[in-house]
C-alpha cells in the first residue's frame, strides 16, 4: 500500500489540484479576457518535464504506445496548422492562439501522463479512491452552503459552484463528470465486491451525491445532461443481464435519491427552481433553446460566413479565434475548418469504439465500470456540446481526460495480463 502510494503520489497531488485549487489571474488578453493559471497547470508542466527528462536519462529507446495516440496527434496537428497559418496571415491574435492552443496541449499531456504513471491495478484503485474523497469534499462544500442559505452569486454564477469555481457550466459539468465516473465504477465494481452492505450503501450514496453539485450550479444544460447520463447508465447497466433484481433495486434507489437531492436544491436555491421549470416542459424547453442558443449560434455563424475567407472551409481561423460559440461543433468548424471538425469526430469515434468494445468484451468489473463511465461521459460531453463548448472548459476537460487516462491504463494492464 505504501509503495503504491509513493508511486502514484504525483497523480493524487494532481487530482487534488484539479479538484481543489483556485485560479490566479496572470494578466489579460487584448479583448479583456483574463488569463488564468491554476495549480494543476504548474504541476502538469513540472511533472511533464520530469517525465521527459527521466525518459531521456534512462536511455530507453521505446515507450509503450498509448491508446488514442494517432487521433490525438492528428487533432493537435490540425490545431497547430490552423494557428500557425492564421498567425502568418495576421487573422489571429498571437496571445489568443498561444494560450488556447497551449491549453489543448495540456489536456492531452495530462491524459498521457496519467496513462504512463499507472503501473498496476492497485495504483489505479488508489487513485480512484482519492477521487471519491475529492468528490466528497466538493459535495460537502455545496451542501454546507445549501444548508446555511448562502447569498446567490457569492459562491456561484447562478447557484452554488464547486470549490474555487464560480462559473455555472464549469461547476455543473465538473460535478456531472464526477457523478458519471464514480457512479459507473460503483455499479460495476464496488456493487459486486464482497464487502458489507453498509459499505456498499455508503459508497453508493457517495457516488450519486455529485448530482447535488450538478443541480446546485443552476445550469439548464447540466440538468438535462444529468437525466441523459442517468438513463444511458441504466441502459448499459441492464444490458448486463445478471443479478436483475439487485440491479432494479439499485437503480430505483439511485433515482429516488437523485429526486430527493433535486427537491432539496430547488427548495434552497430559488433560481435553480426557476431555471429547471423552464426546461421541464416541451414548450418551455423549445422556447429556451431557441432564445438562448439557436439565435446566438445563427448570428455567430452568419457573422463568420460573411468574412468569406478561403481558410474557413479548410483550416478555419485558428484555435482561440472564437470568444463564445455556444456550440462545440460550430466552434470546431470556425477554428479548424472541415478538416479539424472531421478529425475531432474521428477522435471521439475512436474513444467511443474503444470503450464500447471494452465494455462488451471485458470480464473484469473495474474495467467494465471505467469503460462504461468513459463511454457515458463522452456521450454526455457530446450532448452538452449542442449548447456549449465542454471540451475547452478547463475543469471538466481535466476531469474527463484524467479518468480517460485511468481507463486506458487499466484496459492496457488487463490486456497485458491476458484478461
Amino acid at each position: 500500500m505504501n509503495d503504491n502510494l509513493f508511486k502514484v503520489f504525483s497523480l493524487i497531488l494532481l487530482a487534488a489540484a484539479i479538484a481543489l485549487s483556485p485560479s490566479f489571474s496572470f494578466g489579460s488578453l487584448p479583448d479583456g479576457k483574463a488569463i488564468e493559471i491554476r495549480a494543476e497547470d504548474i504541476l502538469i508542466m513540472i511533472l511533464g518535464l520530469i517525465w521527459i527528462a527521466d525518459f531521456l536519462i534512462s536511455g530507453r529507446r521505446e515507450i509503450k504506445k498509448p491508446p488514442l495516440l494517432l487521433p490525438v496527434l492528428a487533432w493537435l496537428g490540425i490545431g497547430f496548422a490552423s494557428v500557425l497559418t492564421n498567425w502568418i496571415l495576421g487573422k489571429l491574435r498571437f496571445e489568443r492562439g498561444f494560450f488556447y492552443f497551449l491549453k489543448e496541449i495540456e489536456f492531452f499531456v495530462l491524459y498521457f501522463y496519467v496513462f504512463y504513471e499507472i503501473k498496476n491495478i492497485s495504483s489505479a484503485k488508489l487513485i480512484i479512491s482519492s477521487w471519491f474523497f475529492l468528490a466528497a469534499l466538493n459535495v460537502g462544500y455545496v451542501v454546507y452552503y445549501l444548508l446555511i442559505g448562502a447569498p446567490l452569486r457569492k459562491y456561484g454564477e447562478y447557484g452554488i459552484g464547486a470549490i474555487c469555481e464560480w462559473g455555472v457550466f464549469p461547476s455543473g459539468c465538473f460535478f456531472l463528470l464526477f457523478f458519471i465516473f464514480l457512479y459507473n465504477i460503483f455499479l460495476y465494481y464496488f456493487f459486486n465486491l464482497n464487502i458489507s452492505k453498509f459499505k456498499k450503501l455508503c459508497l453508493g450514496f457517495l457516488s450519486i451525491s455529485p448530482v447535488v453539485g450538478a443541480f446546485s450550479s443552476g445550469s439548464k444544460t447540466i440538468f438535462l445532461a444529468v437525466i441523459f447520463s442517468f438513463v444511458l447508465t441504466a441502459m448499459l447497466f441492464f444490458r448486463k443481464r445478471n443479478k436483475l433484481f439487485k440491479k432494479v433495486l439499485a437503480t430505483a434507489l439511485s433515482l429516488f435519491l437523485m429526486i430527493i437531492f433535486l427537491l432539496l436544491v430547488m427548495a434552497r436555491v430559488p433560481v435553480v427552481n426557476e431555471r429547471v421549470v423552464k426546461v421541464s416542459s416541451p414548450s418551455g424547453f423549445i422556447s429556451d433553446v431557441k432564445r438562448d442558443r439557436i439565435n446566438f449560434i445563427k448570428k455567430n455563424f452568419k457573422e463568420i460566413m460573411n468574412k468569406k475567407s478561403f481558410l474557413l472551409p479548410v483550416l478555419g481561423f485558428g484555435i482561440g479565434y472564437v470568444g463564445e460559440a455556444h456550440n462545440q461543433y460550430l466552434r470546431n468548424f470556425i477554428e479548424t475548418g472541415i478538416i479539424g471538425s472531421v478529425i475531432f469526430l474521428i477522435l471521439i469515434f475512436v474513444v467511443i469504439k474503444t470503450t464500447w468494445q471494452a465494455y462488451l468484451k471485458n470480464e473484469d468489473n473495474l474495467s467494465i465500470g471505467l469503460s462504461a463511465g468513459f463511454l457515458t461521459a463522452t456521450l454526455a460531453m457530446l450532448f452538452c456540446s449542442l449548447a456549449t463548448e465542454p471540451f475547452i472548459v478547463v475543469k471538466p476537460s481535466e476531469v474527463y481526460w484524467f479518468f480517460g487516462g485511468i481507463t486506458m491504463a487499466v484496459l492496457s494492464l488487463n490486456k497485458k495480463a491476458g484478461y
